[in-house]
Order: structure tokens, then C-alpha cells, then sequence
């Protein structure tokens, strides 16, 4: 049976070999393949489509057959899906729904009672879990698939004893070589530089400090200095996570900070008096903080043969500098050669180059903000924040006079790829992150013995500043973008800039506290200024609306319970996040009901992919399209009633009465509750005569449903119109 399956792959196109063997699994087994409920381990199995004309001939088999003798620890049935998933590899298999199934087998094989196996990971080649972690990031799987697929890759970085000697402390082994596999560490780097929860970038640094660790031995063994053993390096371990190195290194990594090793080393340093071996302790903190600093910087800094070209971008920043022919025919060309380079890295088809042409590129636009030491960082950042929104103009008199660096960004969004397009977003997150850095940094040597109103004026100031360019920067994108995960990745700029986390310990839940001060900056008990939030009258009541939608509805809250998500809209649904209202009206409505309208499609668009890995913000995960949607439309919300002039751009009461046949039962939900709430403050006499001629029908039909919510009774009331011929 087992070689009549392989025969059978054989003869198939080469995505449809793949898919071929994922469906044949279960008859090659004494028991049907179990299909993994999502609340369990949030995956299960789907049946793809693919067409493919490619084909090959009997390499599936002498693969196999190879594959069989070297490897005997594995039932037969683990090693087919390992072998068919590394073919995968071989062949460059590009369709996302075939890596979805193979994911699927091959967690039910690694997997006990929704929990992954770490013996059962020992047949496994790393590249697998290395593919589908690149399968994840193109194609946006869930973040709870994306943090599995890292936990199972830093995992098999380690080997652990079978059995442990209870006398003996074994410390797991760091194998060296699984690095060597994977193409080198600069792939830990990318994902430590992408990663969005705590948890991925804890255990990636782990990671690194062994891979730190493993190369200072190696350079004590060449020089015939005593490694350093397991007991000094733990007390350095556990002093490093104290001070929460993984979250400083990250930013090291995310931004390009350098310096950030010797600030940890000083922090450290001092906690290590009380060791009797403080100064050997002191000396291996020295190495490891030098080293880390080291490898970063050879991750976010391009090769030293790149420098010449990158001062020559940063002293000629003009077209019409260059082609004027007054610099000379030699600066020119050098100057010409090395825009060109960088234009060829970020549009680059390999994943590396593009990294290198956006780290020269972030480079070159933080040199706009902070190499100009005759004026201030404020009137360099706000020059720059225009010099952005000028780049949308389609005048080429006005373009050419604009610095490369910002064509260059904004040019990449002209790409008809959508990776090309999504590097813009990438240099602008990266770059409004290092303006925050430059502010805060100008703020601690300014700052004075006045505190107190100065600084919420100054932190105000910040936050605007930032807002304004991530506005500009964005209007940019809305304008033509239609890529799904590139949208995505918009709306997580969007509210990674315009949220604050708060404390577990004073979160509301949203169904409490729905569109009152709490989302928008206040707290229930607080007083809020009207200039500062929505006020309390036009807030009132709408927890009477919402609370209880969850039960009403059937939208399922307890999936928060599942798993963890450092999804900021998925946290502002919770009560966990808030939105000061001062930076949600200095951002144009047309960044929250453009992707709102443009992610409407998520829900319906294949339900299988969505529920076996999220694909593209589908399914019903914490953090996909579903809450993103639900958050953009509060935030819509809040804009259109503290103003009214958004309220009009977005088509006034017909844009929400459209939202109200939404398929996300949330959209519409609230969408009513809002038309519900505007027509009691805006015509309360009209409101109070529909809600009776309501009342009078649902006791002669004798339906107390038509009263039960805001949305039955919105539908109500339109239905009464429309039989009335009134109108709304």
C-alpha cells in the first residue's frame, strides 16, 4: 500500500504530488487520520486546490528509499511526512493551501493531548520548520501558527537527554550544526527582528546567547583558555533576563541601535560583586556583550565595501544636483551607480538583498532628521513629514525637487509586487520608530528643572509629530493598495501607533465598556475634558447597547482564554489598550474606513485556509481581520462623533446602514448601536415616535425579538420607514 501511494504521487504534477500524499495518509493507516480541533492546538487539516503542469519521474521514490535508510527512529509513517514535506523544499513549492496540509500532518504526528512532542522532533530536519516559518510570513499565517512554528524551531536547536540523571544536573546540548543548516544565523536574526510577541523574541534570544556562548568557547579552546562551564554561565543567564535583554537586544535589531550590549553590561556588572568569582564573571559579560553587539551590527549595518556608496547617497540627496552636470562627470556616475545599487536591493526578488536596501535606505532617511545641525530635530522632522505627503503629488516639478531617499521609499509602492510594496511599510515602521528615539533622546538633553504640564505638552507634542507622518505616510498607501497582507500590516502600524497597553489590573472588558471613555483615554470614574475625548452625554448608555454582546450574537470571547496575542486591536477589543482621542483626530477617516471596507471580504474568502492556519487574517483567532475590522469601525466611530466633518466624508448615516448587512456580526452590531445612538441625540422626537409605531408592531406580531438589541431594533425602524415610505 505504502509504494502503491508513492507510485501514485509520482505521476502527478509536482503541487499535486504534495497534495496527492497529504490525502492518501489516512488510508496508509489502521485509523483515519484525526482531524485536530482548533480550539485544541488551533489547526486542523484542509483539502487544497492546485493546478500545476510541471511533473517528474521517479525521484520520489529514490528519495524515499534514501530516506528509509538513514533514518530508523521514526515510525514509517513520520518519516513519509517528513520526507514528502523536505521534497516540498526541493522542488520550491510555492502554493500556500499545500503547506498548510502538510503542517497538518505533521502536527498530528508530533503531537500528545494538543501538545507538541520534543522527542518526536528528533527525526525532523530543521529546513522543514524553517520553510514553513517563511510559508507563514509570506503568506500571514495566525499568530498563534507563526509562535508554534518558533517554538518548534528553537526547540530543535537543542538536544535534551532521554533520561536525565537526577544526581547530575544535565544541561540541554546547543547543536551548533542545526545553524549551519538553516543558512547561517542571519535567519534567527530576521525573525527576531519580525517577531511580535514577547514569547518568540525570549526564545529566539536564547538562541543567540548559546550561538554567543558557543563561539567565546570556541575562541577559549583555539587559545587554550578554560571554557566557560554551565555554572558560570547561568548566574550571567538569569541576570540578562531580569533585565530584560531579550526586548533590548530586539530593538537593537529592530532599529539598528548600537551600543545597546555595554548599557546591559553596566546594568549587570554590579549585581556580580556578590559572586566569588565576579571577576571571571565579569570578563565573560564583557565577551558576550561585545559579541552580541558585534553580530547585530553585522545584521543591521551593510558590509564595509557598501560604505564609500552609502556617504556618496547621503552627500547627494537631489536629482537635480546630479544631472546638472556641476558636481562633474566622475560624481556623477559614482552617484548615479550608487542610487542605482540601492534601487536594485529593495526591489530586489531575494529576501536578503531587499534587508540590506531597506536598512541603507532607513539610514539615509534618519540622516534627513538628524545629520542637520543648524536647525532642530523638531523642524527637520516635521520637514520630513512634508516632504512625505508632497511625494503623493503627481507633479514632477514638485517630485524632482524632493530628496531620492523619500522617491525611493514612496517609489516602491508603484511595485505590481506586492512584496516590493510591503517594504515601503517596513522602512516606515522602522523609521517611525526611530524618530520617537530621536525625540526622546533630544528630550532627555533638553530637559529642565520645569516638569509637570511642560512634559505632557512635550509628550503630546511627540506623539503628534510621529502620527502626523505615519498619516501622510498611509494616505499614500489607501490610495491603491489592494494586496490583503499588505493592508494588514498597515492597520498593525496603525494601531501599534495610536494604542497604549495598560495593566491586566485595570482592563475592562469591551462588552462593559464599549465606545465610553475607557476606549478612547478615560476610565468610567475619570473626568475627561470634552476637547479630549467624546463626552460623557454622548457616550451615555451605549454600555446598555453592548454589554452582552458576545451571548447575543455568538461571537465566542473565550478564545482570549486560548492563547495569548500581542495583537493591539485584539488588546483594545479586551479593554486592555486605549486610544488618547487627540491623536485619533489628527488621522484622516479615509485610514479607517478603507481598510475596513477593503479586509469585508476576509470572513467569506476561503473559510478552509482561514480556519486551518489564519491565512491572510482569516479565522476566528485573537488579532485576525475579524477583530481588526471590529477595532478600525470603534475608532471610525469615535472619529465621526467628536467630528462631524469625518462623519460627512464617510458618507454620513448610509455608510453604517450599508455595514449593518455586513457578514461580521460585530460590524454590524455596532454599526447599529452607533445609528441607534446618533438618532436619539440628533432626533430624539422622531426616535421616541418610531420606537412606539416598533413597540406597537412587535406586540400585535407578538415578537419581542424586534426590541431584543440595538440591531433588531435599527432594522425595526428602517423596516417601518421603508413600509411608511418616510424614509430615515
Amino acid at each position: 500500500m505504502l509504494f502503491l501511494a508513492l507510485h501514485t504521487v509520482q505521476n502527478k504534477p509536482k503541487g499535486l504530488a504534495c497534495q496527492t500524499f497529504f490525502r492518501l495518509l489516512p488510508t496508509l493507516t489502521p485509523f483515519q487520520l484525526k482531524i485536530v480541533s482548533l480550539r485544541e492546538r488551533g489547526f486542523t487539516q484542509v483539502a487544497p486546490k492546485r493546478e500545476n503542469k510541471s511533473s517528474h519521474k521517479d525521484l520520489i521514490m529514490l528519495q524515499w528509499m534514501r530516506r528509509c535508510s538513514t533514518v530508523f527512529s521514526c515510525s514509517k509513517l513520520s518519516m513519509m511526512i517528513v520526507f514528502i514535506i523536505s521534497f516540498g523544499i526541493r522542488i520550491e513549492e510555492k502554493e500556500e493551501s499545500v503547506w498548510a496540509s502538510g503542517l497538518s500532518c505533521l502536527l498530528y504526528f508530533v503531537c500528545d493531548k494538543g501538545e507538541i512532542c520534543r522527542n518526536r522532533l528528533k527525526c525532523l530536519d530543521i529546513r522543514v520548520i524553517q520553510e514553513l516559518l517563511k510559508v507563514s510570513r509570506r503568506n500571514s499565517w495566525a499568530e498563534v501558527v507563526h509562535s508554534k512554528l518558533i517554538c518548534m524551531l528553537t526547540n530543535m536547536f537543542y538536544q535534551v537527554p532521554d533520561e536525565p540523571n537526577k544526581t547530575v544536573s544535565c544541561m540541554p546540548m546547543f547543536l551548533v550544526d542545526q545553524v549551519d543548516l538553516i543558512g547561517g544565523i542571519g535567519f534567527i536574526f530576521l525573525e527576531y527582528s519580525l517577531a511580535n510577541s514577547r514569547e518568540e523574541r525570549r526564545n529566539l534570544y536564547l538562541v543567540l546567547f548559546d550561538y554567543v556562548l558557543h563561539q567565546i568557547n570556541e575562541t577559549c579552546m583555539a587559545t587554550s583558555v578554560s571554557e566557560y562551564t554551565d555554572d558560570e554561565i547561568q548566574p550571567l543567564a538569569t541576570l540578562l533576563t531580569l533585565v530584560d535583554a531579550p526586548e533590548a537586544f530586539y530593538i537593537s535589531v529592530k532599529l539598528g541601535v548600537e551600543g545597546i550590549g555595554e548599557i546591559l553590561k553596566r546594568s549587570v556588572s554590579a549585581a556580580l560583586t556578590r559572586y566569588p568569582n565576579s571577576e571571571r564573571l565579569n570578563v565573560l559579560l564583557e565577551k558576550i556583550t561585545e559579541k552580541f553587539d558585534s553580530i547585530i551590527s553585522s545584521f543591521t549595518h551593510l558590509d564595509k565595501e557598501f560604505t564609500h556608496m552609502i556617504q556618496i547617497t547621503k552627500s547627494y540627496q537631489f536629482l537635480d544636483d546630479i544631472e546638472s552636470g556641476v558636481l562633474g562627470h566622475s560624481v556623477c556616475m559614482k552617484a548615479k551607480l550608487a542610487w542605482a545599487t540601492l534601487h536594485s536591493l529593495i526591489h530586489s526578488d531575494k529576501i536578503a538583498y531587499r534587508h540590506n536596501g531597506y536598512t541603507w535606505l532607513g539610514d539615509l532617511l534618519i540622516a534627513e532628521t538628524s545629520d542637520d545641525r543648524s536647525a532642530s530635530i523638531w523642524s527637520t522632522i516635521r520637514n520630513l513629514q512634508q516632504q512625505i505627503a508632497l511625494a503623493g503629488v503627481h507633479d514632477s516639478s514638485i517630485s524632482s525637487k524632493l530628496p531620492l531617499s523619500i522617491s525611493l521609499m514612496c517609489g516602491l509602492l508603484k511595485s505590481r509586487h506586492n512584496f516590493i510594496r510591503w517594504g515601503f511599510l517596513f522602512v516606515l515602521e522602522r523609521l517611525l520608530m526611530r524618530c520617537k528615539f530621536l525625540l526622546d533622546e533630544n528630550e532627555q538633553h533638553s530637559r529642565s528643572s520645569e516638569v509637570g504640564q511642560i512634559d505632557e505638552d512635550s509628550r503630546l507634542e511627540k506623539a503628534n509629530v510621529v502620527i502626523d507622518i505615519m498619516s501622510n505616510a498611509l494616505s499614500l498607501v489607501a490610495q491603491k493598495e489592494t494586496d490583503r497582507i499588505n493592508i494588514l500590516k498597515m492597520c498593525d502600524i496603525l494601531f501599534s501607533q495610536l494604542c497604549l497597553k495598560v495593566l491586566p489590573a485595570t482592563a475592562t472588558p469591551i462588552s462593559d465598556n464599549i465606545l465610553s471613555g475607557l476606549i478612547f483615554g478615560s476610565s468610567e470614574n475619570k473626568k475627561v475634558d470634552s476637547g479630549e475625548c467624546i463626552s460623557r452625554e454622548v457616550n451615555c448608555r451605549w454600555d446598555e447597547f453592548m454589554d452582552g454582546f458576545d451571548s447575543r450574537v455568538g461571537y465566542n470571547s473565550s478564545t482570549s482564554r486560548t492563547c495569548e496575542t500581542a495583537s493591539i486591536a485584539a488588546l483594545l477589543l479586551r479593554g486592555q489598550a486605549v486610544v488618547p482621542m487627540q491623536l485619533v483626530a489628527r488621522v484622516p477617516a479615509a485610514l479607517f474606513y478603507w481598510p475596513l471596507i477593503q479586509l469585508a471580504s476576509a470572513a467569506t474568502d476561503d473559510i478552509a485556509q482561514g480556519v486551518a492556519v489564519g491565512s491572510k487574517g482569516r479565522g476566528n483567532l485573537p488579532g485576525a481581520t475579524s477583530d481588526i475590522r471590529a477595532s478600525l469601525l470603534l475608532l471610525l466611530i469615535g472619529k465621526c462623533t467628536a467630528d462631524p466633518a469625518a462623519f460627512y466624508d464617510v458618507g454620513r448615516e448610509d455608510f453604517f446602514r450599508e455595514l449593518l448587512d455586513d457578514t461580521d456580526s460585530r460590524v454590524a452590531y455596532y454599526s447599529s448601536a452607533f445609528l441607534l445612538k446618533r438618532m436619539m441625540t440628533e432626533e430624539p422626537e422622531k426616535y421616541q415616535r418610531m420606537l412606539q409605531n416598533l413597540i406597537f408592531r412587535a406586540q400585535q406580531s407578538n415578537n419581542e425579538k424586534l426590541l431584543e438589541n440595538p440591531y433588531l431594533q435599527m432594522r425595526g425602524i428602517i423596516q417601518l420607514s421603508n413600509d411608511l415610505g418616510t424614509g430615515l
